[in-house]
C-alpha cells in the first residue's frame, strides 16, 4: 500500500504571519522600514521570552564524552554524480511500495536526476530494520521497507546517488517511550507541538547518538551521504514554556547545535560519508538564530551541503518586496539562495544545495513552467545541484532534461 502524507508539504513552513502586498510604490525608508517589521515579528514568534538569546556569557555546550580512539584519517569520501547532486525526495512508504519506486527509478534513468533522498527516520517512524538497540526496545521500526540491501542494490545498478533523511529532533515515538529524552511541558510530562509532534532534548546526550547511531546504520548499508531534517528546537506552540533538562545556565542554543553537528560529523566522516542538513530558507535572510538554534554559518561549519528550503509557497506576501512569493517562483528562490551564496562566503567548505518546489499550494498551481523557473534561477547563480520535494513523491518530469550520462567518475574527497 502506498502511504503518502501530502500535509508534510507543510512541515516546514516558518510561523510568520503573512504580510499584506504592498499598495503602492514605498520610498526607500519605508520598503526598509517594512522589511525591518516584517523579520522583527518573525523573530518574536520564533523567539518568544525565554528563548531569546542572552547577553550574559554563554555556557559550554553539553556535549558526549569523546570515543576512545578515532581514526587518524577518514577514508575516501564516495564519488559524487557527475556534475552534481539533483535529487527528489521518497518517503520510506514510496521505497518500499514496489511499483511506486520503480516508477521513480524509471524517472531518474530517463531524465538528468541522479540522486534519491530517502526517509530513514521521520518524525521518529524508523523505514527498515535498523541494527540500533532503541529502535528495537521502543518499536519504531514501521517495516516500510521490507529488505533495505535489495533497494540499495537496486539504486547502485541503476548508477542513483543514495542519501539518507534522518529528522533528528522531531521524534514523537521515542519521546513518549523515554521522557527523560524529551522536552518537557511545564507540568514535567511530554510537551506536544500544535501538530501534535513530541520533540528530543538537544541537550541530552543520548538523543545525540540515536540519531548518529541510525545514521551510522545507513552508511553501513550503502548511503553514501547522510542528510539531517529538523536539527533545531522547536518553533511550534508556547515554546517560552518549555523544560530542557540538563540544559546549562547561559547556554546558547546555536551553540548546542553547532556542538551537535561537530559531534555526529566526527563520527560520519570516519565512515566515509558525505554530511548535509536542511534549514529554513530565512536562514539566508536574518542575522540571528530565530529561536531555534540555526544560523547561516553555525550549521555550515559543521557539514558538506547545506540545503536551504526555498520553496516558493513557503514565503510571506510581500517578502523580498514581492506581492506574492508563490506566483513568481524564479524571482523569489533567485533572491533567496543569491543571499544564502553571499552569506556562505565565508565559509569556504561548505556548498548550497536548495531544496525547490514540486507541488502545488496556496491555490497556486505548480507544473513545468514553475520548476523549470526554480531549477533555472538555481543555475543563474551558477549552482548545478538541487533536490526537489513533494510529500506524494509525485514528480513533473516534463520540467527536468532528459538523461545524461552518469558514468561515474572519481572525486577528490572536496565538497
Amino acid at each position: 500500500m502506498n502511504r503518502t502524507y501530502p500535509t508534510r508539504n507543510m512541515r516546514r513552513v516558518p510561523p510568520f504571519p503573512p504580510v499584506a502586498a504592498p499598495v503602492g510604490p514605498l520610498s526607500n525608508r519605508a520598503q526598509t522600514r517594512r522589511r525591518t517589521i516584517r523579520i522583527a515579528a518573525g523573530a518574536a514568534l520564533l523567539a518568544l521570552a525565554g528563548c531569546r538569546q542572552r547577553a550574559a556569557a554563554p555556557a559550554t555546550p553539553v556535549v558526549p564524552a569523546k570515543a576512545a580512539s578515532v581514526p587518524a584519517a577518514p577514508p575516501p569520501l564516495p564519488p559524487l554524480p557527475p556534475g552534481g547532486v539533483k535529487g527528489i525526495y521518497l518517503t520510506g512508504w514510496t521505497a518500499g511500495t514496489k511499483n511506486h519506486f520503480n516508477h521513480l527509478v524509471g524517472l531518474v534513468d530517463r531524465t538528468e536526476l541522479n540522486a534519491m533522498v530517502i526517509d530513514v527516520k521521520d518524525d521518529g517512524n524508523v523505514t527498515y530494520g535498523a541494527d540500533v538497540p532503541l529502535v528495537k526496545q521502543i518499536g519504531a521500526n514501521r517495516h516500510m521497507v521490507a529488505d533495505i540491501d535489495k533497494l540499495m542494490a537496486t539504486l547502485k545498478a541503476h548508477n542513483i546517488f543514495p542519501i539518507a533523511r534522518i529528522v533528528c529532533f522531531r521524534d514523537t515515538p521515542l519521546a513518549e517511550a523515554r521522557p527523560d529524552m524529551a522536552v518537557l511541558a511545564p507540568n514535567g510530562k511530554v510537551w506536544h507541538d500544535k501538530t501534535g509532534h513530541a520533540w528530543l532534548n538537544p541537550y541530552n546526550k543520548a538523543t545525540w547518538d540515536y540519531n548518529v547511531d541510525l545514521a551510522l546504520d545507513a552508511i553501513k548499508h550503502g548511503f553514501k551521504e547522510i542528510q539531517f531534517d529538523y536539527v533545531r528546537f522547536p518553533s511550534e506552540g508556547k515554546i517560552s514554556t518549555l523544560k530542557y533538562p540538563g540544559k546549562p545556565k547561559n547556554s546558547l542554543r546555536r551553540d548546542q547545535i553547532s556542538a551537535f553537528l561537530k559531534y555526529a560529523r566526527e563520527k560520519i566522516k570516519a565512515q566515509g560519508a558525505w554530511f548535509s542538513a536542511d534549514v529554513f530558507g530565512l536562514t539566508s535572510l536574518v542575522e540571528h538564530d530565530m529561536g531555534i538554534g540555526q544560523t547561516r554559518t553555525n550549521v555550515a561549519k559543521q557539514i558538506d551541503y547545506l540545503c536551504p528550503m526555498v520553496y516558493p509557497s513557503h514565503y510571506a506576501l510581500g517578502e523580498y518586496h514581492i506581492p506574492n512569493p508563490n506566483k513568481e517562483p524564479y524571482k523569489i528562490v533567485h533572491l533567496s539562495v543569491g543571499d544564502a551564496k553571499k552569506r556562505l562566503k565565508d565559509v569556504p567548505t561548505c556548498k548550497l544545495r536548495p531544496w525547490l518546489q514540486d507541488f502545488s499550494l496556496h491555490g497556486v498551481h505548480y507544473g513545468p513552467a514553475q520548476v523549470k523557473a526554480q531549477i533555472k534561477a538555481v543555475r543563474d547563480l551558477n549552482i548545478h545541484e538541487f533536490l526537489l520535494w513533494n510529500a506524494g513523491c509525485k514528480y513533473t518530469e516534463a520540467a527536468l532534461a532528459k538523461e545524461a550520462s552518469r558514468h561515474v567518475v572519481r572525486n577528490t574527497g572536496k565538497p
